[in-house]
């Protein structure tokens, strides 16, 4: 047995709980004012489960999104929007509170850990209150958190590794607790609700048996007296399994629907993104939301950062051997990453610096050990000025998130431009949004010409290249494209709805009659679309445009009352549908309609001009005039508002 700790009685400082919290607060601060970027729409903004507080609707939902099968994510995202609101500050306070509260835990826990039966005597309380604080500061404040911290969706990153670091805290403090079933009940209970909040929880179970005998057995086999506590970790796999099963099929993971590599041209690929993550903890520049890696297919390419991966996995193997404490820093890396980096493509997204949120405390301990046994006291000096540098690192990724202009437009300056990946798909087409919304239509097209070499591109990219084919007047090249990429489709309902609107539009262009072959085709193909997404407004609108065409005008009301149903954000479906109902002899049910969007969007200018056009079309001069005054109450003195007023008094 080691001797006993005789400073283990001592009371442990707080100033380092403050220093870690203070360092932690300046260094991500105004993150809270970041918004919704990257999967946070499909996540968050777009989760109608999720924005009506429904956390079990929104993680068992039918459809797939990035917070499905994590029940516990969605059910504090869904508290933060139920005491927030919709908006983005909700979530980012949620998730800058959580990663505060996970720097203090990483804090007690290394400062549990060099305490630790087997490390009894190491480190007396000065020492151990030294390496503890140093680690904790570079952890809180370390860029390379930037993605968890400041992308609302990553809550779940946020939450597993927060419980993790409450197992290993509570797995040390049974050690030497008159009662330790009470702290072994606690991390059984973290480890379960890590399990319902991201899947990389899978191998915590069996990282917390190395816990164990790193740190406070001496032999494996004296780990036998833990088999019920170990067992009960074990139990915790059914969460995981029960999630996964309520959940919708992730199409974008393993050897589903969209996967175009094999087990080993993964394992390739990996190498080089762990030797990368290394390099990202010790120099963290540049960093990327978005990483167009391409999948290395020949084994010559990885035979460098391969050979890397492989010496460090022995040095850990050896470590367990020699130094099972310094062996399970080792573990934490491999376990950890070896869902997303070992052979189950993520085809998605190749690489992501949040997959190295805990694992770079297997690089940062080492580093500050081997600092305080060279320096001493003085190993705080470097510590500070290296916080110093990361603090000015991290204020530049919560700018990055501010918004989806500034995402977007430094994911593409940082692109590799001979990248024709995946995720240089993903990052061309969203970049050209944020050039579209700009006014730089001409850029946005080259860029989504460029977008178009890429491989396997999802049916988000060629929706997106679609409508730039529609802006440019090019829409049989549109319908030749899609009816190309639906053939074989997974999921084709976005593909479909987008053939059937570009074949409404040809058929309006060239004023077709109902039973034209092209309104056919359009109306067969967006019932299609809408059985797979009957929450689409656009494609309903587009609906009603077809029956409308075809001279089905009930019908085409009902499909428009769909869309209007569906969505305040669009005012197009609620004009057509307004229209309809005057030609049907419907016109009382136009001022309820329209009141409806009005109350949805009382400071929109824009929307009354849409609706001043409506009504002078059809001589509504009072109705007019009322909302032209209600953009003078919106906007007093607005000059357009008030010559239209001045037109209006003589009529």
């Amino acid at each position: 047995m080691p001797p006993a700790d005789p400073t283990v009685s001592q009371p442990e400082p707080r100033w380092p709980l403050l220093l870690v919290l203070a360092v932690g607060l300046v260094a991500w601060w105004g993150v809270w004012n970041c918004g919704y970027v990257f999967d946070d729409r499909p996540a968050i903004v777009d989760n109608r489960a999720l924005q009506a507080f429904d956390w079990w609707g929104a993680a068992f939902g039918p459809e797939h999104q990035p917070l499905a099968n994590r029940p516990f994510a969605c059910a504090t995202l869904a508290f933060d929007l139920w005491c927030f609101g919709a908006g983005p500050f909700g979530p980012h306070l949620g998730n800058l509170l959580l990663h505060l509260a996970n720097g203090l835990l990483v804090l007690l826990v290394v400062r549990a850990a060099l305490r630790a039966p087997n490390l009894a005597g190491r480190y007396d309380l000065g020492r151990r209150t030294l390496v503890a604080t140093a680690v904790a500061v570079l952890w809180v404040a370390h860029p390379l958190a930037g993605e968890a911290v400041a992308y609302a969706t990553q809550r779940s990153t946020l939450l597993f590794s927060g419980c993790l670091l409450v197992a290993l805290w509570a797995s040390l403090r049974a050690a030497d607790a008159a009662m330790p079933r009470r702290w072994r009940a606690l991390a059984v209970v973290a480890v379960a609700l890590g399990m319902g909040s991201k899947e990389d929880m899978v191998l915590v179970p069996v990282l917390l048996v190395l816990w164990e005998r790193a740190l406070v057995a001496p032999s494996w086999a004296a780990l036998r007296a833990r088999v019920e506590y170990f067992g009960a970790l074990a139990a915790t796999w059914v969460v995981l399994v029960t999630c996964l099963v309520l959940g919708p099929h992730n199409a974008t993971v393993g050897y589903g629907d969209e996967t175009q590599v094999t087990a080993w041209q993964w394992l390739l690929t990996q190498a080089g993104v762990l030797v990368r993550y290394l390099a990202l903890v010790v120099w963290p520049q540049p960093l990327r939301g978005v990483y167009d890696v391409d999948i290395v297919t020949v084994a010559h390419r990885a035979l460098l950062p391969g050979a890397a991966i492989v010496a460090l996995l022995a040095v850990t193997v050896w470590l367990w051997r020699r130094r099972p404490w310094w062996g399970f820093l080792g573990a934490l890396f491999f376990l950890l990453l070896a869902p997303t980096s070992s052979v189950l493509p993520i085809v998605t997204e190749v690489a992501a610096e949040r997959r190295m949120y805990l694992p770079m405390l297997a690089l940062l301990v080492p580093l500050v050990v081997a600092g305080e046994r060279w320096l001493r006291g003085a190993v705080l000096v470097p510590v500070l000025a290296v916080t110093v540098v990361w603090v000015v690192f991290a204020q530049d990724r919560v700018a990055v998130y501010g918004d989806q202009h500034a995402f977007w437009t430094d994911a593409y300056q940082k692109r590799d431009p001979d990248s024709r990946s995946f995720g240089a798909g993903r990052l061309l087409g969203d970049y050209s949004l944020v050039l579209w919304e700009q006014g730089r239509f001409d850029e946005a097209a080259a860029v989504l010409d460029r977008m178009m070499e890429c491989e396997n591109l999802g049916p988000d990219e060629i929706h997106r290249y679609v409508q730039s084919l529609h802006q440019r007047g090019r829409l049989d090249e549109a319908v030749q494209l899609l009816r190309r990429e639906l053939v074989g489709h997974p999921e084709p309902g976005l593909l479909l709805g987008d053939l059937g609107t570009c074949l409404l539009q040809l058929a309006h262009g060239s004023a077709a009659a109902g039973d034209d072959a092209r309104l056919v085709e359009a109306e067969d193909a967006l019932r299609r679309s809408l059985a797979f997404r009957p929450d689409d407004a656009s494609f309903w609108n587009s609906l009603g445009g077809v029956l409308r065409a075809r001279g089905r005008l009930a019908e085409a009301e009902d499909a428009y009352r769909h869309a209007t149903d569906l969505t305040t954000e669009r005012s197009m479906p609620y004009l057509l549908r307004a229209d309809l109902l005057a030609q049907l002899g419907r016109g009382a049910e136009i001022a309820p309609l329209f009141q409806r969007l009005l109350q949805a969007r009382p400071k929109d200018v824009a929307l009354r001009f849409e609706l001043l056009d409506f009504f002078m079309k059809r001589g509504q001069v009072p109705l007019a005039r009322n909302v032209m005054q209600d953009v003078l109450r919106i906007e007093p003195g607005h000059p357009q508002a008030l010559q239209v007023l001045q037109q209006l008094q003589g009529r």
